[in-house]
């Protein structure tokens, strides 16, 4: 069984580096941004071609020149206000702030029609819409395009309106105005189109006005595309897939396509494909930084760490002012431990003061491993002003501990826990972990009555204290701690995988200790943690084929030297002593002084079980 018991830490986190969540993108990460939703995928693609508009074949969009506008626009209003219109709008302003919005549209409707009034028009259209009123927003929009017929926003709900209706002609005609206008204001408008179309629940209906806008514009590549975009956002890949090698067929120097049909492979479980053609697309058109940002962003996501961090390079060369490129390569380089490399970024980025507090964390992280550790606490204590200030805090106090200075790292944890009361649990994991690594066993025992009594209900408290009773010999003591978290929360995978493993390790109640790891593993089926206590239980309970079998698929996911060991034991009980040797020899090259290999093979070998 595997635990770590590292403040803030979940109890069975995958190896790997947790920093690489944090490669950034437009203020979210690249791990969530990558493939989660193909949703969002349209969103970014609507966003980056939106500001980089592809022009229509022959044609150029708008360049900073005087805009002409394809539909004249009405006269002024001459009517001046009077009773009625102001009351109007007082009633439909205060009825909408009071949360009576059906009153709040009959008088801004109103209002629309006595003022002739654009904004009246749009707000008793977008509260219809928010009461499914879509009667009386057809009545609102028809108004608002009236009264402003070169606005986007108010042909794009005009198409909505009109489809919810089933009226695909008449929809159909305000896309194409909607396509007019945006090619005047210099925007793409079959992107504004699918935009709009794409969040409808009627599927058939919206992609049949999509398709029927790309019949209409056959020789603008752009219709194309925006058809594609929609039927990605509906995941209907295949179709989406067709239409994008068609647009790269027309255009292949368009980039925005490239990183959507490398999304929708993805999607499609072509993560290996969507790579190459990546990669054949930043060869092919070097000097582009969308396309190598979107190449190094799905190697994190594939965890292609090495060459990530190749890309980023590239990218850092071209743009090195650039914030969110320097980031991720300060963060990729620091994963792969090229510190000479990722130092001098990080002092860049130290520079920002946006950045200050994540530049002076990791650049800390940077001196504690390359043994700087009183320039690692130093740069920690410059982490003031972030969430990162008490974790900086946390690292701080483990280098003072493991210098021999545990009374500091206790002092510094304790004043943080009064200035940061919302983490005062976790500080307190944090003090308890360093007295019981570098202190006294009863005085890490009182600092645990001392947290349970501020926190009784922190599950990581009393489930380290119960880890920490059982190394002291207490198993009673580290059964009740863990049959009280499962009292509050039953389904605590880690509380049932540890008591589990604790029964089985005892060879003792095999029974019941089955039923609380084959629980926990349900719970986490991937969990190399849990798949290990499953292989152990099962060899005690003498299924070796089985036991084989949970232990091999936990090692595969991590390198981690009891799995191994653990593993060897039972291959060498099944007789199978050369699979066994070399399990062991291979996690001694990843691991050469690991106590519990040796140990085991010195018992094997002495003959005892």
């Amino acid at each position: 069984m595997q635990v770590v018991m590292n403040p803030g830490v979940r109890k069975d986190s995958p190896a790997g580096p947790a920093w690489s969540a944090r490669v950034p993108h437009g203020g979210r990460t690249a791990k969530q941004t990558l493939v989660a939703c193909l949703a969002i995928v349209v969103l970014l693609a609507l966003q980056g071609c939106q500001s980089l508009p592809m022009p229509a074949d022959g044609e150029d969009a708008a360049d900073g020149g005087e805009v002409v506008l394809p539909f004249p626009e009405p006269q002024p209003p001459t009517r001046e206000l009077d009773e009625d219109l102001v009351y109007s709008y007082l009633v439909g302003e205060i009825a909408a702030h009071r949360g009576d919005l059906r009153l709040s549209q009959s008088h801004y409707q109103h209002a629309a029609i006595l003022a002739r009034d654009a904004y009246a028009a749009e707000r008793a259209t977008r509260i219809a819409l928010h009461l499914k009123d879509y009667q009386a927003g057809l009545a609102a929009v028809r108004r608002w395009v009236e009264l402003a017929p070169n606005d986007l926003t108010a042909r794009q709900l005009a198409t909505v309106l009109f489809l919810r209706d089933k009226q695909l002609d008449a929809a159909g005609e305000q896309l194409d105005a909607l396509v007019l206008i945006a090619n005047a204001r210099g925007v793409d408008g079959y992107l504004q189109a699918a935009g709009a179309l794409s969040v409808e629940n009627d599927r058939a209906g919206a992609e049949t006005l999509m398709q029927g806008l790309n019949a209409r514009n056959p020789d603008d590549v752009r219709s194309l595309y925006g058809l594609g975009v929609l039927e990605a956002a509906h995941r209907r890949f295949e179709d989406a897939e067709s239409h994008l090698r068609e647009v790269l067929q027309r255009k292949p120097e368009w980039e925005q396509p490239r990183v959507l049909l490398a999304r929708v492979l993805v999607a499609q479980s072509r993560r290996d494909e969507a790579l190459t053609m990546l990669a054949d697309s930043v060869g092919r058109y070097p000097d582009s930084s969308v396309l190598r940002t979107a190449y190094s962003r799905m190697l994190v996501d594939a965890g292609d760490y090495a060459k990530a961090l190749e890309q980023f390079r590239h990218l850092y060369r071209q743009s090195p002012d650039d914030d969110e490129i320097a980031f991720g390569y300060a963060m990729l380089a620091t994963q792969q431990e090229q510190w000479d490399e990722a130092r001098p970024v990080w002092q860049v980025l130290r520079g920002r003061p946006e950045r200050r507090d994540e530049a002076s964390y990791y650049l800390a992280q940077i001196e504690e491993r390359t043994g700087h550790e009183d320039l690692a606490i130093g740069l920690f204590g410059t982490v003031t002003g972030s969430e990162l200030k008490v974790d900086a805090v946390m690292r701080a106090a483990q280098i003072l501990g493991r210098t021999g200075r545990l009374g500091q790292a206790r002092d510094l944890l304790q004043q943080a826990r009064i200035a940061n009361p919302g983490r005062a649990a976790d500080l307190y994991v944090a003090e308890t972990q360093l007295v019981q690594k570098h202190g006294d066993s009863e005085v890490a025992l009182h600092l645990y009555d001392d947290g349970l009594r501020a926190f009784p209900d922190n599950h990581d408290l009393r489930y380290n204290r119960a880890l920490f009773v059982l190394e002291l010999g207490d198993f009673p003591g580290m059964e009740k701690d863990l049959r009280l978290i499962l009292a509050q929360d039953p389904d605590n995978a880690d509380a049932l995988n540890a008591l589990g493993y604790t029964l089985a390790d005892r060879n003792e109640r095999l029974d019941e200790a089955f039923t609380l790891v084959a629980r926990a593993l349900k719970l986490k089926p991937d969990s190399p943690a849990v798949l290990d206590s499953m292989g152990w239980v099962l060899y005690r309970q003498g299924d070796l084929v089985q036991a084989a079998s949970h232990l091999r698929r936990a090692l595969e996911l991590t390198r981690d030297d009891e799995i191994a060991a653990h593993l060897g034991e039972v291959l060498w009980v099944k007789g199978q002593r050369d699979d066994a040797q070399a399990v062991w020899r291979e996690a001694l090259v990843h691991k050469p002084d690991s106590d519990k290999i040796r140990a085991v093979i010195e018992r094997l070998q002495a003959g005892q079980q």
